[in-house]
C-alpha cells in the first residue's frame, strides 16, 4: 500500500514527490537488499523542507522572463559602496549602513538575489560516462557535490590486486549521507582522470583540490557487507590525539578526544579502529535540535589495551632492565618479566579479554582505562534519593575539611557515616555517635560476610566502614559523605550505591607552601579517625599534632595525590584543587547543588538499578 504524505498547513504538495512516493514500494519488492536506502528515499520524499524548495523552484520557472532585476550583481555594488563610504564613519547613518553591509545575512541575501537573477540555481553536470569498463567490467559512477567538508572516506592500496579501494565511508560524511560509496569499492577515476599506479596520498589531495562536482568511476564491491551499526554512548578514560599516533590508517580522519569527553560509537565493525562522534558537551545531554559532529576514527577498546600494556611494558623495562647472561644471548623468556602473580589476582574476573600470554599476563585488562559505557542519569527529588559524595585525596591535602563544611552548609541535609570499632567505648562516648561499637568477634564475622567497604586495624583495634551504614543515609534521603582510601573504591562505586567521586588534588609544592604556610595549616588527622585499610601503612599518620606541616610532608602529599590522580583518574567524576580553601569550599558548594538538580552520565545500568 503506498504511503501517503503528511500534510502540513500551507505546504502545497509536490505531484512529483507523490508519484516517486507511490512507485517506492514496486522499487522495493525488486530490490531486496536495498532497504535502507529506500527507507532513506522514503524519508527525503516527505520532507517538509523538500516541498518547500520545490514550490519555489516552480514559481522561479514560471515567472523566469517576467520580471526582469534591477541588477545582477548586487554583490559588487554592495562592495563598492562600503569602500565608498567605509573612511566617512563621523556619520551615524553611514556608521549604520557599514553595519548592515557587513552581516553575512546580508551578504548572503545579496548573494542569493545574484544568483536568482542569472538562473544560477541549478548544478551544473558533467557529462556522465559510460557504465561499464573497457574489459566489460560493472562500473558504478558516482557525482557528489562537494562544497568545504571533506568526502568522509578513507582509502588504502590492496597490495593483492594494485587497485585502490575505499576503507571505510565515515558515519555522518557526505558520502555516507550520499549512500552511494561503500566499503571495498575500487577507484578507478576522478572526473575522468585515471588513478592508476597513484600512490593514496596523491589520491587524497587530488580530492581535496576539487570542488563541486566530483565524479568517481568505481568498480563496486561485490561482497555483501551490511556492517554493524550501534549507538553505545562511551565515556573517554584516557586522550587521545591522531597527529600523535603512527598507526592511524588516516590522520585527516581522526577524531582528537580527552579524558572525560562524551563519544557516541556509531560503527564497531572494525576491530582496530572504530567510527564515533562527539557529543555537544561532555557535561550534559544534548538538546533536541542537538547538531552531532561527523564521524571520525578513534581507537578501538582492543587496540588501546594493546597500546598501553606496551608502553608499561617499555616503561619498565627502562627502568629495570632485564639482566642477559654473557653464555646464552637467545630470547629471554617472558616469566623474567612478570612476576608471579598473587592467587587472589590470578582467579579474579576481568571485563575484557585480550590475550592472556607474554607480557600481557602481567596485567589485568579491567585495570587498563580505555572506555566506560555510560548512560544519563537524572536526580529522582520524588524520591529523595541522592548520590552518596565520595571525597579521594592524599591525607593531609584538606578532604577532611572541605568535607566537614560541606556538612556545615546543610546538616539536614549532609549526613556522615558512623564508622565500626571493636575498641572499647570511653566514658564521654556514645554508641552510634562517634561510632558503632561491636567486639572483634562481630567484626571479623561482618569482614568475613563482606559487610565492610573498608576495614584496618589500628593499636590492635578493628576499624571500618559498614556497607549497610551507607545505605541507611541514603534510605532517609540524606546525602551520604565520605572520605575512604583508594582502595575501597572498587567495593563502593557500584550500582547500587552510585558514587559521585571527587578527588581533591593538592596544588603545586611552591602554592603548597604558601597556602598552607600563611593559614599555619595542621594535620587534621586525629585520634577519632582511625586508620580504615591495612595497607596504607606509614602514608598516614593519625597522631595529632601541633607544629605546622614542614615541607616534607608537602612534598610527601604533592608526589601521593599526582600517584593517585594518574592511577585512578579514570574513576573520578570531577576535579577539585584545594589552592585556596575557600574558593575549593565555593566550587565543592556549587558542585554539590547542580548534582542534585542536573543529569549526569553514569555507567550503564546504573540508572535503572
Amino acid at each position: 500500500m503506498p504511503v501517503n504524505l503528511p500534510l502540513y498547513p500551507h505546504v502545497k504538495i509536490d505531484t512529483d514527490a507523490q508519484k516517486l512516493l507511490v512507485a517506492l514500494p514496486t522499487l522495493e519488492s525488486r530490490l531486496p537488499n536495498k532497504e535502507p536506502e529506500i527507507h532513506y528515499l522514503r524519508r527525503f520524499l516527505r520532507n517538509r523542507n523538500l516541498h518547500l524548495v520545490l514550490r519555489i523552484y516552480r514559481q522561479f520557472k514560471a515567472q523566469a522572463g517576467s520580471r526582469k532585476p534591477a541588477a545582477d550583481f548586487a554583490v559588487s555594488q554592495a562592495a563598492d559602496v562600503y569602500c565608498e563610504i567605509r573612511y566617512r564613519i563621523e556619520d551615524a547613518e553611514v556608521r549604520e549602513l557599514l553595519g548592515l553591509l557587513s552581516k553575512p545575512h546580508v551578504q548572503a541575501l545579496l548573494f542569493c538575489h545574484d544568483k536568482v537573477a542569472c538562473e544560477d540555481y541549478e548544478p551544473r553536470f558533467d557529462p556522465v560516462p559510460p557504465g561499464t569498463g573497457e574489459d566489460g567490467t560493472i562500473v558504478k559512477i558516482v557525482r557528489l557535490i562537494k562544497n568545504n567538508e571533506p568526502l568522509g572516506a578513507t582509502i588504502y592500496l590492496n597490495e593483492h590486486t594494485g587497485c585502490v579501494e575505499i576503507a571505510r565511508v565515515l558515519h555522518g560524511g557526505a558520502a555516507h549521507r550520499s549512500g552511494l560509496l561503500a566499503a571495498g569499492d575500487e577507484v578507478h577515476e576522478i572526473n575522468g582522470e585515471s588513478v592508476k599506479g597513484l600512490e593514496p596520498d596523491r589520491i587524497v589531495e587530488m580530492l581535496s583540490e576539487v570542488s563541486g562536482s566530483v565524479t568517481l568511476k568505481l568498480v563496486p564491491c561485490m561482497k555483501t557487507n551490511v556492517g554493524r551499526k550501534t549507538k553505545l554512548k562511551m565515556r573517554c578514560l584516557f586522550t587521545f590525539d591522531p597527529d600523535t599516533d603512527e598507526h592511524i590508517p588516516c590522520r585527516e580522519a581522526g577524531l582528537a578526544f580527552k579524558m572525560g569527553d562524551i563519544l557516541e560509537i556509531v560503527s564497531d565493525e572494525d576491530p582496530t579502529w572504530w567510527q564515533a562522534q562527539r557529543f555537544p558537551s561532555s557535561e550534559t545531554a544534548p538538546g533536541p535540535g542537538a547538531v552531532m559532529s561527523p564521524a571520525g576514527l578513534v581507537p578501538s577498546r582492543h587496540y588501546q589495551e594493546s597500546v598501553e600494556v606496551m608502553r608499561r611494558v617499555k616503561l619498565r623495562e627502562a627502568k629495570h632492565p632485564p639482566l642477559v647472561c654473557p653464555f646464552f644471548l637467545g630470547s629471554i623468556s617472558p616469566c623474567r618479566y612478570s612476576p608471579k602473580i598473587p592467587r587472589q589476582k590470578r582467579l579474579r574476573k576481568t571485563m575484557y579479554h585480550i590475550v592472556q600470554s607474554g607480557v600481557f599476563s602481567e596485567y589485568d585488562t579491567d585495570e587498563i582505562p580505555t572506555y566506560e559505557e555510560v548512560e544519563l542519569y537524572r536526580p529522582i527529588h520524588p524520591l529523595k534519593i541522592f548520590r552518596p559524595i565520595i571525597f579521594i585525596g592524599p591525607p593531609g591535602v584538606g578532604r577532611n575539611e572541605l568535607k566537614r563544611r560541606l556538612k556545615a552548609s546543610n546538616p539536614q541535609h549532609f549526613e556522615e557515616v558512623v564508622p565500626y570499632t571493636s575498641r572499647e567505648k570511653r566514658p564521654h562516648e556514645e554508641d552510634g555517635k562517634e561510632y558503632n561499637f561491636l567486639s572483634r568477634e562481630e567484626m571479623e564475622s561482618q569482614i568475613i560476610s563482606q559487610k565492610f567497604v573498608e576495614y584496618g586495624e589500628y593499636k590492635n583495634n578493628l576499624y571500618g566502614t559498614s556497607l549497610d551504614s551507607i545505605k541507611s543515609v541514603i534510605q532517609r534521603g540524606k546525602v551520604c559523605l565520605l572520605a575512604p582510601h583508594t582502595q575501597a573504591l572498587k567495593f563502593i562505586r557500584t550500582p547500587e550505591l552510585r558514587p559521585y567521586i571527587i578527588f581533591i588534588k593538592s596544588p603545586s609544592l611552591d602554592r603548597m607552601k604558601v597556602t598552607r604556610t600563611e593559614r599555619r595549616a595542621r594535620s587534621t588527622s586525629g585520634d577519632a579517625t582511625p586508620p580504615l585499610s591495612v595497607s596504607e601503612g606509614r602514608q598516614m599518620s593519625f597522631e595529632r599534632r601541633d607544629s605546622n606541616l614542614q615541607a616534607e610532608e608537602m612534598r610527601d602529599i604533592v608526589e601521593m595525590s599526582s600517584k593517585m590522580e594518574d592511577r585512578y583518574r579514570h574513576l573520578f567524576d570531577s576535579v577539585i584543587i584545594n589552592d585556596d580553601l575557600e574558593t575549593a569550599a565555593t566550587e565543592l558548594l556549587g558542585l554539590a547543588a547542580r548534582l542534585e538538580r542536573e543529569p549526569q552520565w553514569v555507567p550503564v545500568g546504573w540508572a535503572y538499578s
